[in-house]
């Protein structure tokens, strides 16, 4: 599904179109089906032909059925629907996206990480547009909403230097940019599974332990340095350390890299600001998709 969004991004929609078609038809596990019908829903709105319009409004009408969508590909479509300005449907999805959220009590999900209570603050969103009242769970939802906006105009690191040691904790995940992803690839710098399929799922790997630290470790600032091969190779060589071992960039993390450098992006961002790892799409399409949880 990815390979159809660079598909379609490179001009070539109708393969796109074609290869979301297969994975409906030939869907390893139900939500794979879920997830293809989605991306092609999206993408036949993208069309001025109504023919696909229609089509898309009849698949969206098939994954609305009752009892027929999961959480993760129900928040992928009614973020769809939200930029159609659909707001019904939106919110029908997003009440399935934060259908265990609903089920705790509001002063429950104290604990839990804004990114784990996001489909709360979409459905806000829809609730609003609609103009109902809030419940209590809107609440827990506008409170996310500040933290959010304050975290969008704050600096990731104090302006004067990394923090004092009583300060929150804080914690900064670096990898290799895409730039710089196949020539660390060719010299034996990145291993493991994410690694092996190229940058994509590299950065989702990196995504997702991220998101698990975040929930063993709730309040800790995160931010994330995307670095090339020589910054670490020179640093590594200087200090006679092996630039592969995940010890030396944690070194040259706590000794080369300052709290201004342009490379630091705060994690996670907003839903649709730019995904962290450079590919251009939103968070919310990308990275932060609920696909990859």
């Amino acid at each position: 599904m990815d390979f159809a969004t660079n598909l379609h991004r490179s001009g070539r929609g109708e393969q796109a179109r074609r290869l979301l078609e297969t994975v409906r038809e030939h869907h390893p596990a139900s939500q794979d089906r879920q997830y293809a019908s989605v991306e092609l829903v999206m993408l036949l709105h993208r069309s001025q032909d109504t023919r696909d319009v229609a089509e898309a409004d009849r698949i969206t009408a098939e994954l609305l059925r009752p009892g027929h969508l999961g959480e993760g590909p129900a928040e992928v479509l009614g973020d769809s629907l939200r930029e159609l300005e659909r707001w019904d449907g939106a919110l029908r999805c997003f009440n399935i996206a934060a259908r265990q959220l609903l089920a705790e009590p509001p002063e429950d999900l104290a604990d839990e990480n804004d990114l784990s209570l996001s489909p709360l603050v979409s459905r806000l969103l829809a609730r609003m547009k609609l103009g109902l009242p809030h419940d209590a769970h809107d609440e827990v939802a506008l409170a996310v909403a500040e933290r959010q906006a304050e975290g969008a105009l704050g600096l990731p690191y104090e302006e004067e230097g990394w923090p004092e040691e009583d300060g929150p904790g804080r914690e900064v995940e670096a990898l290799y940019s895409r730039e710089a992803f196949d020539g660390a690839r060719a010299r034996g710098l990145l291993t493991g599974e994410g690694a092996e399929h190229g940058a994509d799922a590299y950065y989702r790997a990196a995504e997702r332990s991220l998101r698990q630290r975040d929930r063993e470790h709730p309040g800790t600032l995160r931010s994330v340095a995307l670095h090339g091969v020589e910054a670490v190779a020179e640093f590594a060589e200087r200090s006679g350390l092996d630039p592969a071992d995940d010890d030396t960039v944690r070194d040259w993390v706590d000794l080369e890299l300052t709290a201004d450098d342009p490379r630091l992006r705060s994690w996670p961002p907003g839903r649709n600001e730019p995904c962290w790892c450079g590919s251009g799409r939103k968070y919310k399409k990308c990275c932060g998709s609920p696909s990859n949880r």
